[in-house]
């Protein structure tokens, strides 16, 4: 059977090829690589150009600034009041579980939150919170603005040997295993 596949091929062969007598058909000869015809470069080139860096020239000059004819200037409390700090704990303890809620709303959008709560305060003569700071490591502007709101309803001992006290305490917030 190859054999005659053999031999159908040689007959085809000779019975399509050209003897030069030219009595089959012709062949037209193809046309020049550039008449007409796009030719494609099959090697990656950059499609944009990135310029050359450029030095920053800042802002532009806008004058001299207005000269400030008032200017408010805030001076920081002096407390030299006391609490005991057996109080202090007490407060703090407290109020834990509140400003963890705080740190837990916020880790359920981001759960790699964590770090220190910096709660410093001022506390009147009668225990109540007068002025409240918070910051820290944690670094997450919703808690802190929770556990300010928190932290001004905080109830403290009457201070003793002054007008106010200052009190600072740390919460360290870490996800729970």
């Amino acid at each position: 059977m190859g054999i005659l596949f053999a031999l159908a091929a040689v007959g085809l062969y000779c019975a399509t090829a050209d003897d030069g007598s030219g009595d089959g058909p012709e062949v037209a000869e193809a046309p020049p690589p550039d008449a007409g015809i796009i030719q494609r470069n099959t090697q990656m080139q950059p499609q944009f150009e990135i310029p050359d860096e450029e030095p920053d020239l800042g802002q532009p000059d806008l004058g001299q600034p207005e000269a400030e004819t008032m200017r408010s200037v805030r001076t920081p409390r002096t407390c030299d009041g006391d609490l005991d700090v057996s109080a202090i704990r007490s407060v703090a303890t407290q109020n834990s579980r509140q400003v963890r809620a705080c740190y837990e709303r916020a880790l359920k959008q981001n759960n790699l939150l964590q770090g220190t709560v910096n709660v410093t305060l001022a506390v009147g003569r009668t225990g109540s919170v007068e002025q409240v700071r918070v910051g820290g490591s944690l670094r997450d502007s919703e808690v802190f603005a929770c556990v300010r709101r928190l932290a001004q309803s905080w109830q403290f001992p009457a201070v003793t040997g002054g007008s106010c006290a200052q009190v600072s305490i740390p919460f360290a917030m870490t996800p729970r295993p």
